[in-house]
């Protein structure tokens, strides 16, 4: 059986032989900090001649070591490392977290990464911790490379006026349903991945067919309420469709489970089994218990009506 070590090394020499610059971090959601942080390890390694390499980690470390306090994910693993791709990175490693793993002290991990990648610069956010204990930081990674011939670049964590862009702001834009917010920070729409499962019928008794998602149970799913999106079928197989999605727990029925579900305006064709990926583009109102379902069939039409017009010219 490979280590945890061992693992790591195989993920890192996948990379190549060349010369690196590095940056390492989770990336959750590849936001606008993220991407600032990228185009500097681009445009750094185009100067000095040598590849560009983000290395992150999966599952995210507070999940293996604390998943009782590990935060909501922006972006799935398959997601995050399609968002990374995009960058124009030559490469993007992944290391497979695990207690073993941490168990590496921060200069143990710095060999590995010197004997892999050869970094000749590496680029972290201001704040990052790594190795044991998270004992290291930017002035560890500043002090080893020192030593051992390559340079240390902090950047400074980005802001968007008087807001810090970082995951957490995000998650919090989330689920207090200003999506405005979180696109803002992202720098693109939020999008929620599910499988269309069977449901209640509830829609489709009020006149409004909706596909329930089930969504992986660690992504930050928005706040309750009516929202305008865009629905994707990710294999392609239409294009992206209006759509108005709920989510709540039907408080004017049961107040049961929270759920997810999508109605795709103007479309009857069958998507259970499939994927579907929402993306967010306004929220129109909370979720709120209605005396009654025909009082609750006025306002979805009413919401109808506003979702066409945020979405017309989309």
């Amino acid at each position: 059986m490979t280590t945890a070590f061992e693992r790591a090394k195989a993920a890192l020499a996948a990379a190549g032989t060349a010369p690196h610059v590095v940056t390492i971090g989770n990336f959750d959601g590849v936001h606008r900090g993220h991407q600032y942080l990228i185009e500097k390890v681009k445009a750094s390694a185009q100067r000095r001649g040598a590849e560009s390499l983000a290395i992150t980690f999966e599952p995210h470390p507070a999940a293996v070591l604390r998943p009782d306090l590990a935060p909501e994910r922006i972006a799935t693993a398959a997601e995050k490392l399609r968002l990374l791709r995009a960058t124009g990175l030559d490469s993007v490693a992944v290391i497979e977290f695990t207690r073993e793993f941490s168990t590496l002290t921060p200069e143990e991990f710095l060999d590995l990464l010197l004997s892999t990648v050869q970094p000749v610069e590496v680029f972290v956010g201001e704040g990052f911790r790594f190795g044991k204990a998270r004992a290291g930081d930017g002035d560890t990674i500043r002090q080893f490379g020192a030593t051992h011939g390559f340079d240390t670049t902090i950047v400074t964590r980005l802001r968007d006026d008087d807001a810090m862009i970082s995951s957490s702001n995000i998650r919090a834009a989330l689920t207090s349903g200003d999506i405005a917010e979180a696109e803002r920070y992202l720098g693109r729409r939020y999008r929620l991945l599910g499988t269309v499962e069977h449901g209640e019928a509830r829609g489709r008794e009020l006149g409004f067919p909706t596909a329930n998602l089930t969504v992986d149970p660690t992504v930050c799913v928005p706040a309750d309420g009516i929202y305008a999106a865009l629905a994707h079928v990710p294999d392609g197989q239409m294009s992206a469709r209006k759509a108005i999605v709920y989510i709540g727990s039907r408080p004017t029925f049961d107040n049961g489970n929270r759920i997810v579900e999508a109605y795709i305006l103007d479309f009857s064709g069958d998507l259970y089994t499939q994927e579907l990926e929402i993306e967010f583009v306004a929220r129109i109102r909370g979720d709120q218990a209605f005396e009654s379902a025909e009082q609750l069939i006025e306002q979805m039409n009413r919401d109808e009506q506003e979702a066409r017009l945020i979405l017309k010219d989309l």
